[in-house]
């Protein structure tokens, strides 16, 4: 089965078609342009060069935030709309999802962490155990040093944007044994391990079943509010 995979919950953008577990090719970038200019371009680069068309695709994966608001909806509009007019199935994977999968061999705590903006980020709080990945808590949205007063794992993996960027934060708060992952930022690999585990073999979706996670209102929406 040939499946596209899109993320555009960041500035890292990725664009995966894998084939099973293979994969066929694969675009990223960190750049300041919008997904829009850049998205369907990078499709299309891909299927140019591995010589397939869009019908070949048998079924889309896409990440549903949260993390940038207009990247998620360029994403989720743009998969949706070829999934539709395709008659094709989507997979919808949460950031914090991917970015578990970015550490697929960490025992114990693991701690997704999204820069949000404003001071504030994302997380959700993971615990492996074996093959088995269980949420522990609620998604958090809010001040980081707030979150990490909520922890009490000794030791703990962090991931994700907001990880590094509160690097410094993280380290004063907690014990030697908290670690933040160094990796990149990019999460279409990580859809294609997701694609094809066992777990989410049920969780296929049709295009109209698929919405955005925000976890918060936009700044728009805020602003709107005031």
């Amino acid at each position: 089965m040939k499946v596209l995979c899109v993320d555009t919950s960041s500035s890292a953008g990725s664009v995966v078609l894998t084939e099973d577990s293979k994969i066929l090719g694969e675009v990223n970038l960190d750049s300041s342009l919008t997904h829009t200019s850049r998205l369907l371009t990078s499709i299309q680069h891909i299927l140019n060069h591995v010589g397939l068309t869009l019908n070949s695709i048998d079924a889309f994966s896409v990440i549903c935030g949260p993390g940038s608001f207009t990247g998620v909806r360029i994403g989720l509009a743009t998969v949706k709309a070829l999934a539709e007019v395709l008659s094709k199935p989507i997979l919808a994977v949460t950031t914090f999802e991917a970015w578990a999968e970015k550490a697929p061999r960490w025992q114990g705590a693991l701690v997704p962490l999204i820069d949000a903006r404003r001071n504030e980020v994302y997380a959700r709080v993971f615990e492996r155990n074996g093959n088995c990945l269980i949420q522990r808590k609620p998604d958090w949205v809010g001040k980081p040093e707030k979150f990490l007063q909520t922890l009490d794992s000794k030791s703990i993996l962090f991931l994700g944007d907001g990880a590094e960027k509160y690097d410094e934060l993280i380290r004063a708060e907690g014990p030697s044994s908290w670690e933040i992952a160094k990796t990149d930022f990019y999460l279409g690999r990580s859809l294609v391990s997701i694609v094809n585990s066992k777990e989410y073999s049920q969780k296929w979706s049709q295009p109209e079943e698929i919405f955005p996670y925000y976890l918060r209102k936009s700044d728009a929406e805020l602003k709107w509010s005031e």
